[in-house]
């Protein structure tokens, strides 16, 4: 058995998280309910060497994967690919998000699919794993919802028989989604270097709640305030206070489209100290009111 222990993969805070599985086992199925942790009690990224299958079963959370946020909540179907770097926590203390999860081992999908795929069709599949996205909604994609909950009832009865249906299953799965998520190339924040700017930019992603000052992200990467600045303009064409009022206000654009969240509260969770402050940010990325914006979008 593998240890639970987390290896550093990189310079900053992104580790390899192992299962308690044998390399030859199909098929892991946790078989517990996991309680995401909260948003003040998760600070860094992980990946595993599986793929990793999810149903939400009560509660309201969050996903981070490669730069991409997700909201899920129960009925959500969730899909991460092996070597994807992804976090999750719960959007309340009180209320935690509560999900199932299993993990599929990749050599036994890719496997099964080069069966039904010839060798570049199956490298363009594999690709597509990495576009497809996390929390899959079943009123906006029904049929990969439908798979991915099949996938989990195959897994739950931890069979020989029932790891090679979910092992079909997602093969299937992942050929069918190649025609509706094309690959496409993450954003810059969640390449693997050592850079500090993407130290940085990482950061304001685990951390976009927190009040840090440019002063204090400046010291965290060695450099001087104007030095920092310089750069991260440089690189994302605002300076990172600005980056980090960019990415809560993604977040907020999730959670005002999938959840009946009302904005002050949403403005309170994202890191805002006023709703005005919220306001006045989001009308200007989006050139809307956070209100308008639910009613548009929904």
């Amino acid at each position: 058995m593998q240890k639970r222990a987390y290896q550093q993969l990189s310079y900053y805070n992104t580790y390899f998280s192992p299962l308690p599985a044998e390399q030859n086992e199909p098929v892991y199925f946790s078989g517990i309910y996991t309680k995401l942790p909260y948003a003040d009690d998760f600070t860094f990224l992980h990946y595993h060497d599986r793929y990793e299958i999810g149903i939400c079963e009560s509660g309201e959370g969050l996903f981070l994967s490669e730069g991409v946020f997700s909201s899920v909540s129960k009925g959500d179907l969730i899909f991460i690919a092996p070597s994807r770097r992804h976090y999750s926590r719960s959007l309340s203390r009180e209320s935690p998000c509560v999900c199932r999860f299993a993990y599929l081992h990749a050599s036994t999908v890719e496997q099964l699919i080069s069966l039904s795929a010839s060798e570049g069709k199956k490298e363009l599949i594999t690709s597509c794993a990495q576009s497809i996205p996390s929390v899959i909604h079943p009123t906006e994609d029904p049929k990969s919802a439908e798979l991915l909950a099949r996938i989990m009832e195959a897994c739950a009865k931890k069979t020989h028989e029932g790891d090679m249906v979910a092992a079909l299953l997602i093969s299937a799965f992942m050929i069918e989604s190649c025609e509706v998520y094309p690959p496409f190339s993450p954003p810059h924040i969640m390449s693997n270097t050592n850079d500090a700017i993407s130290q940085i930019s990482e950061y304001l992603y685990l951390h976009y709640s927190d009040s840090d000052t440019s002063k204090f992200l400046a010291q965290k990467c060695h450099l001087s305030e104007s030095q920092l600045r310089r750069r991260f303009v440089s690189v994302y064409g605002m300076p990172p206070i600005a980056y980090r009022n960019l990415l809560r206000c993604r977040i907020a654009a999730e959670l005002l489209t999938r959840t009946d969240m009302p904005v002050s509260e949403i403005s309170g969770r994202i890191g805002f100290h006023t709703t005005s402050d919220f306001y006045r940010s989001f009308t200007k990325i989006y050139d809307t009111s956070p209100s308008h914006y639910r009613t548009s979008h929904r």
